[in-house]
C-alpha cells in the first residue's frame, strides 16, 4: 500500500545577514604647511650689468680708434 509521504522538515532559519554598519573611516592626521624645498636660483647678472659689460668695451673701443684716425688725417 501507500506509505506515508515523509513529513517535510523545513530548513531552520539561518541568521538574518548581519546589517551594514557605519563604515571605518579612515583618520587623516593634519601637519602643519611646510612650503616645499627650492632650488636657489643660479646668480645672474641684472640686465643693467649685463648691457654694460657688454657695450662698454666697445665705446671705449671705438672712441680711441676715432680719436687716432683724426689726429692722422690732419
Amino acid at each position: 500500500m501507500h506509505q506515508p509521504a515523509p513529513a517535510v522538515v523545513p530548513p531552520a532559519p539561518s541568521a538574518p545577514p548581519p546589517r551594514p554598519g557605519p563604515q571605518a573611516v579612515p583618520r587623516i592626521t593634519l601637519r602643519n604647511y611646510q612650503m616645499p624645498p627650492r632650488k636657489k636660483p643660479a646668480p645672474r647678472l641684472s640686465p643693467v650689468t649685463f648691457t654694460l659689460l657688454i657695450t662698454a668695451p666697445a665705446v671705449i673701443g671705438a672712441a680711441l680708434l676715432r680719436s687716432r684716425s683724426g689726429s692722422r688725417s690732419r
